[in-house]
């Protein structure tokens, strides 16, 4: 359009000077002064016609569109309420990425930027040497943290002093360094030793050290764990441990995770025993059998474990069978009933692993027990051996024989003077007889003569039974 306006305008300028001239040669004679003046006059117009073309020219040429500038937040940190923070920014525009990093303490600012000439560009931190001793002290703690888990795990199935675990952890330094310089926080003063903040998040519910552990388990790279096992365990026990570790949400196979399982020979770390946990679980189970029908002050229980040696026997037993045979003994005072004797033969095999095959033993002695002085007895077990025997006697008056058996069945665990034990077994005899259960009654009065050889009275009662 422009340049068709131009050439209409070039050929009108033409027009006119062509006829400019011939008037100009007409009176040419008669100035010649007027012919230089619209020569002037013509140079000129071709002139500021010749800028305006070129200006419209310039004029239609479009700018070319600037590219929009795409930012990424890699990093951001805050505290105090955003007081204090560090934030990294990536630019890129076309080819060209900036990085900038933004840091804030209280008032003072600043604003780095730096080009990135790379596509693999890599930010290299120098760690100080206190930063570097925090997060070796957090790894450590992770470690450790782990193998305390599974020392718990195996503590449920095993004896604490026959096995022992080691984890080794494989990081990847890089990631690690990352999580790590993540979580230091911008206040830290690296000069003191750094306090765990184990307090739970209002919010989530979740520990620090809880969040600390979750982001170290990116940086893992794998986790060798190694049990040492005491010989005197059963293979079985080994077998279970094989599987039982593997199946824990910390195990991953196909990052490279292990478990190895050895065989040694442990010391013996608290007593000549040397399975002082399997005692003590033997130990209180027996216990917990005898008190509910002996008085705890009238029992004592030991029990010893110890190897079996080596035979034929041994070598061709299974690989469930434990090469640990157990001896188990309990003294009983004089007063309890004989009838306990021959319970306690049936009811320990059963209450505990017992294997008379594999040497397991069990020996139950009598001992005359010293009497207790009158201090030890409380004044709730003097009321009710006094309850006791009042109601057994009131029993006997109204015939109501059974229940005269159960109360003193409850006196015998109250009671603690010999005298007292005494009576109510001579009333337990009596009420046997009336019930026609002669050979209880028998057996009892028997007992309560060898107890006391001078008691005539129930030397005459066995004199009329016999």
């Amino acid at each position: 359009m422009v340049k068709f306006r131009f050439n209409n305008l070039i050929k009108f300028l033409a027009i006119i000077c062509s006829g400019i001239k011939l008037r100009v040669e007409k009176q040419y004679k008669k100035s010649c002064k007027l012919y230089d003046f619209f020569t002037v006059f013509i140079l000129c117009l071709f002139f500021l016609v010749s800028l305006n073309s070129c200006t419209s020219t310039e004029e239609t040429v479009e700018p070319e569109p600037e590219l929009p500038i795409k930012k990424k937040v890699l990093f951001n940190q805050e505290i105090d309420g955003g007081k204090n923070s560090v934030s990294v920014i990536e630019e890129t525009q076309g080819n060209k990425r900036l990085l900038r990093v933004l840091l804030q303490r209280a008032e003072l600012k600043s604003d780095l930027i730096q080009p990135i000439d790379s596509p693999n560009f890599v930010i290299a931190v120098p760690l100080q040497d206190a930063t570097s001793k925090i997060l070796t002290l957090q790894t450590a703690a992770f470690e450790l943290s782990l193998k305390l888990n599974i020392d718990q795990l195996l503590s449920r199935y095993l004896s604490p002093e026959r096995f022992n675990v080691s984890v080794v952890i494989n990081w990847d330094k890089k990631l690690l360094q990352e999580v790590q310089l993540k979580n230091i926080p911008l206040n830290t003063d690296l000069s003191k030793a750094r306090i765990e903040d184990d307090e739970l998040d209002d919010e989530s519910g979740i520990s620090e050290s809880a969040k600390r552990d979750h982001e170290l388990k990116e940086a893992l790279k794998s986790v060798q764990i190694s049990v040492l096992l005491d010989n005197t365990l059963p293979e079985t026990q080994e077998q279970f441990l094989k599987k039982l570790i593997p199946a824990q949400e910390f195990f991953n196979a196909d990052r490279g995770d292990t478990v190895a399982v050895e065989r040694t020979s442990f010391p013996k770390p608290f007593s000549d025993s040397i399975a002082p946990y399997e005692e003590q679980i033997v130990r209180r189970k027996l216990t917990e059998l005898l008190m509910k029908y002996v008085a705890k002050t009238d029992f004592v229980v030991n029990v010893k474990f110890s190897l079996i040696e080596n035979n034929e026997q041994t070598e061709n037993a299974p690989p469930s069978s434990s090469n640990i045979k157990m001896e188990i003994n309990i003294l009983l005072d004089d007063t309890v009933l004989p009838e306990v004797d021959e319970f306690l033969k049936e009811a320990v095999p059963l209450a505990v692993n017992f294997d008379k095959s594999r040497g397991d033993r069990l020996e139950i002695i009598r001992k005359a027990f010293p009497e207790r002085a009158e201090d030890s007895v409380s004044p709730e077990q003097r009321t009710a051996l006094k309850d006791y025997r009042a109601k057994i006697l009131e029993a006997f008056q109204t015939g109501d024989y059974v229940s005269g058996l159960e109360w003193a069945a409850k006196g015998l665990r109250v009671a603690v003077k010999r005298s007292d034990k005494i009576f109510i077994m001579k009333m337990k005899g009596s009420l046997h007889f009336l019930l026609e259960e002669k050979e209880e009654a028998l057996e009892t009065w028997e007992h309560v003569q060898r107890l006391d050889p001078d008691d005539e009275e129930v030397r005459q009662m066995l004199n009329n039974l016999e």
